[in-house]
Parts: structure tokens; sequence; C-alpha cells
């Protein structure tokens, strides 16, 4: 078994080639909007209910302020919590960033990377998949790491299996080209219904 765990720390002191996190201006401007946005809904309903309480000031105080709250825990703010690969030269990370865990694996367990998008189960959309060669020990070990289970119809046989990923906010063209080197590029005839403005960037 070839599969080594590590922390999220851990990871981040390796040469690492590629990562794939949000871009941090967008991360960032976005957590900044969704705070000022949420503590003027809950100023606004405030003042405005001196007046006489209604149900817009409930509403607004009660989604407005938990909002905010979320807005004002730590863990919002941090990148790393919605990191999920990563590579160097020799070795390929699976990340939960929410768990701060990591699965490595050696590069040439990645026999294809697919870039056509998917309808993921939770409603996500896909932005690409990695199709990887593990043994079955490997297996229960990402899938522990990463709390999942494996879908039928990403069970390739032969020890095969896809694993799907989440594009983080970055633009289409420049994640393609950064997980290029990792296999042979394909594309998965599966149609998407739903459609993802910022994948036509």
């Amino acid at each position: 078994m070839t599969a080594q765990r590590l922390s999220v720390q851990q990871l981040l002191q390796q040469p690492l080639e590629f990562v794939l996190l949000p871009p941090a201006f967008r991360f960032y401007a976005t957590q900044a909007a969704v705070l000022l946005a949420s503590l003027a809904v809950v100023v606004w309903s405030a003042l405005d209910a001196q007046n006489g309480f209604e149900l817009i000031h409930y509403v607004g105080l009660v989604f407005g302020g938990v909002l905010l709250l979320v807005s004002l825990w730590p863990a919002s703010w941090s990148r790393q919590r919605l990191m999920n690969l990563a590579y160097d030269a020799e070795r390929l990370y699976l990340v939960n960033g929410n768990r701060k865990q990591v699965v490595s694996l050696p590069r040439d367990r990645v026999r294809a990377v697919n870039k056509g998008k998917l309808p993921g189960h939770d409603g996500a959309i896909i932005a690409f998949t990695l199709d990887l060669q593990l043994s079955e020990q490997e297996l229960n070990a990402v899938q522990q790491a990463l709390e999942t289970q494996a879908e039928e119809r990403f069970a390739l046989g032969e020890n095969c299996y896809r694993f799907g990923f989440v594009a983080n906010w970055q633009p289409r063209r420049k994640l393609l080209d950064a997980i290029a080197p990792l296999a042979p590029m394909v594309v998965v005839e599966e149609p998407v219904e739903e459609d993802d403005d910022d994948w036509d960037d």
C-alpha cells in the first residue's frame, strides 16, 4: 500500500507544483461582500424597526444575523478549508480541507484526466475528474480521508476509480492547463443540464 496520510500543514511544507484553491482576490472579495451585506441588513432592520416591528424586520434580523455570524467565524476566511487537490513532481494529494486531512498517492496512479463537466451527487458541478488506479486498501484510505463513498458510475473496473473535483472558482482554461501534466486529457460523454457561466471564461 503506497497511500500515505498527512495533515494539510504537512502538505503545505512540500515543494508543490499545484494546489487547487480559490483565487485569493475572488475569495476574500466575496467574503467581504457577504459580511458587509449581512451587516447592512441587520443594521437596517434594527433602525427601521424603531417605529414598530414587522415580519420583514424579524426576517432581516434573523437571517442577516445568522449570515453575519457565519461571516465572522474565522474558519470562513480560510481558503485552505476549500482545498481539494495538489501535486508535486512525484506525488498526488487528495485533500479534505474541512477535516485538514490529506491522502498522498504516487502520481503514476493517475490514468486519465477527464475535462468534461459532470453533475455531482450533492448538486455541485464537477469541473473535472481523475481516473485513479487504486488497490482496495488504498481506495478505503482515500474514502475515509475524504469522507466519501464510491459511486457506481465512477467505478471503472480493474481497480480503477473516477474521482470528481469542483473548480474552486478557478477559470476553466487555467485549471485545465494546470492539471494537464498529470495524465492524458479526455472528455467524459455525460450531459449536464445546469450551466455555469463562470466556466465559459
